[in-house]
């Protein structure tokens, strides 16, 4: 298995500088089922021995505990709020107010939310602030209202809160906690 960590590792500081930017970060690791081959890229350059894991029920599998834990050195925890990076799929993302939101003396200390989804579009929300020049339609398949509203919450919060980084198929996209959603309607 071969990844290309520095490669990744500019594709989500990338996504981060510019949010709702998609960004080309396909690999080809021999990811296990369900975990998306991009996922797994993030998972591998962002963690490690230091940076306890959560799981969703529906990425959560002896295969891929094993996986992470082998090629990471990380640690999976059972409770989402010890969890430095919490992955989960689209249909099924945990409340934000769950996870670790860091302090104000220490905002560093979130969490950062990875959500695996199938696709990106352009309809859902209206992001602006910091890295975007004028105000960035973006969507992602399988994340609703109560997410979007959710996430607009979360900016109340800054300097504290969590940041999210979005995987599909070979693509990531960010969406820092600095950032300004503003929902449009969503079918």
């Amino acid at each position: 298995m071969a990844i290309d960590s520095a490669r990744v590792f500019r594709a989500i500081m990338q996504a981060m500088a510019r949010p709702g930017l998609v960004m080309n970060a396909s690999q080809s690791l021999a990811a296990p089922t369900p975990l998306l081959q991009t996922t797994a890229a993030v998972a591998l350059t962002l963690c490690d021995f230091q940076t306890p894991i959560w799981l969703a029920p529906g990425l959560r599998s002896g295969e891929v505990d094993r996986y992470l834990r082998f090629h990471s050195g990380a640690p999976i925890t059972a409770r989402i709020e010890e969890a430095q990076f919490i992955f989960a799929l689209a249909d099924d993302v945990p409340q934000i107010q769950a996870l670790a939101l860091g302090t104000h003396e220490y905002p560093d200390r979130s969490a950062t939310l990875v959500i695996q989804a199938t696709g990106f579009r352009n309809t859902d929300v209206e992001l602006s602030g910091p890295g975007i020049r004028a105000a960035a339609s973006f969507g992602v398949e399988g994340l609703g209202a109560p997410f979007w509203a959710a996430m607009a919450e979360n900016r109340t919060r800054f300097p504290v809160g969590i940041d999210v980084i979005f995987t599909s198929n070979k693509s990531i996209a960010a969406l820092p906690r600095s950032t300004a959603i503003k929902l449009k309607e969503i079918a």
